[in-house]
């Protein structure tokens, strides 16, 4: 099985492109999901304090070479490349990308998805305006009897974000309530991404690279009001 992070960089065939399509909710149709997961939106200050003691124990213990930085552009990459291959019914595509487990359960949530609802989900590099590790956790593998780490990223994805950006400039002369009002309907139309990485550490194991294992795409406006 293939490097997520390499196959990322070398797969320029999977450079899609994708229309803008803006975010409408209501309580008449089925929210977006991928996976059920955990809704995490944002950075918690007792998880990071944890994630630096993990880091340190990587570092010292099974991967001298690992920092997070490029870690979390490779993440970043695999986001574009696997939320097209999901966006277009690539599902063939995302072995070696995907865990068999999560391809399964996201193809069935996929299925039951409005047409709009899957153009949302392909994701371009200027759409991600913040991606964060939200949590580096050292699980073990009961069948090698050796620790794995697992790293959960956070993402949060704008849809056309330079014309946000330019209705913002334009407001600068405008009310402090149009202002504000503007920022509330970027807030809404922003789609979270939950993005769970694996790697084993068993220097004996077959395939140590990175896979992921669980993912989600979710409206936050869908689910806290």
């Amino acid at each position: 099985m293939a490097s997520i992070i390499n196959r990322c960089f070398s797969n320029a065939k999977y450079a899609f492109s994708m229309k803008c399509i803006r975010p409408m909710s209501t309580d008449h149709h089925r929210r977006l999901m991928l996976m059920d997961l955990p809704h995490i939106a944002s950075p918690n200050l007792i998880q990071m304090m944890k994630n630096v003691f993990s880091r340190m124990i990587i570092n010292g213990s099974f991967d001298s070479t690992f920092a997070i930085k490029p870690f979390c552009h490779g993440a970043r990459q695999a986001l574009i490349v696997v939320s097209h291959l999901i966006g277009n019914g690539q599902f063939d595509d995302l072995p070696g990308f995907v865990s068999q487990e999560a391809i399964h359960e996201v193809k069935q949530n996929y299925i039951q998805l409005s047409h709009q609802q899957r153009q949302q989900i392909p994701v371009e590099d200027d759409e991600i305006i913040f991606s964060y590790p939200y949590s580096i956790a050292m699980p073990l593998n009961e069948q090698t009897n050796t620790c794995m780490i697992e790293i959960s990223m956070i993402f949060h994805i704008l849809k056309d974000p330079d014309a946000y950006r330019e209705e913002i400039m334009q407001s600068s002369n405008a009310s402090v309530a149009d202002w504000l009002s503007k920022l509330r309907k970027m807030r809404n139309e922003i789609i979270v991404c939950n993005y769970k990485f694996l790697r084993d550490t068993n220097r004996n194991s077959i395939d140590n690279s990175w896979i992921i294992t669980g993912l989600n795409h979710w409206l936050p406006n869908e689910y806290f009001h």
